[in-house]
């Protein structure tokens, strides 16, 4: 009598929970929506809030226009509108409204894509600003500042200068980028690793204090490497060709570690 009363109990907290997670659910709903943004725009900033979604920037040769996409899920109780574009002479802001939940707390409970044409992208400062999401950027731009709380960041294309921050996740290269001015990276809890080509950045600054910082850079020239871990087991290799004279080097490059490896490296 005692196992088959377990056996109810147990079945019926089974359905309990069932029950509970799909009023949960049900109280959610798909959202989508587009708006166009300026075409003259040379200054474009995104923040996402509390709202989990993944930004992703992408050039499109076949874009007449720069716009934005939106699909998420948000809650019954949210606006049916919740992408916001505002712009006056300096910039343009995007912005989104909605409920964070715990029940639908993943970095990808939306998508916003940005769509640019490739000779706006190139003129662009693109800025973005997450508590928690994941940065893909795929498009050749002017700058990239890019900020999340929690997710991670993936580069690709082409900038002037790219400055990236990330509490809690990683900093990869999905192909090596191009970047002519400045390069930094800091993240708290992730790795670091990406891959400079062409001319390098005349300044590249990337710190990890939880993980592994690797860089791998063009075989263009000498360079001033600064290189250390913090870790006493950690290593810190540096396979490129040194210089001390910062003038004639082809970049000067900062890296560290608080407990993770620092690895310096030829791009292949």
């Amino acid at each position: 009598m005692t196992l088959i009363v377990a056996a109810v109990v147990l079945v019926v907290g089974a359905v309990a929970s069932l029950s509970t997670v799909a009023w949960g659910l049900s109280s959610f709903r798909v959202i989508t929506d587009s708006k166009p943004l300026p075409a003259a725009m040379r200054s474009l900033v995104i923040n996402t809030g509390s709202v989990p979604v993944a930004v992703r920037i992408t050039a499109d040769r076949d874009a007449r226009e720069p716009r934005v996409d939106l699909r998420m899920v948000n809650s019954m109780r949210a606006g049916a509108n919740p992408l916001m574009v505002n712009s006056d002479s300096s910039e343009t802001r995007i912005t989104l409204s909605g409920e964070a939940s715990t029940i639908l707390d993943w970095s990808r409970a939306g998508e916003l894509k940005l769509i640019l044409p490739p000779d706006l992208a190139r003129r662009l400062s693109v800025t973005t600003d997450q508590e928690v999401g994941v940065v893909l950027a795929n498009a050749d731009l002017d700058q990239l500042v890019a900020r999340t709380a929690d997710g991670e960041i993936v580069l690709s294309g082409a900038a002037r200068r790219i400055e990236v921050h990330t509490d809690t996740g990683d900093v990869v290269t999905r192909d090596p980028v191009s970047v002519s001015e400045s390069f930094s990276a800091t993240t708290i809890d992730g790795d670091i690793k990406v891959d400079l080509k062409d001319a390098p950045p005349r300044t590249v600054d990337v710190t990890s204090a939880n993980g592994d910082v690797i860089v791998a850079l063009p075989a263009t020239g000498r360079y001033v490497v600064n290189a250390n871990t913090a870790w006493e087991q950690g290593s810190t290799v540096v396979r490129v060709p040194q210089t001390s004279n910062r003038e004639q080097a082809a970049a000067v490059v900062t890296a560290r570690s608080e407990t993770g490896d620092v690895i310096i490296d030829d791009l292949q």
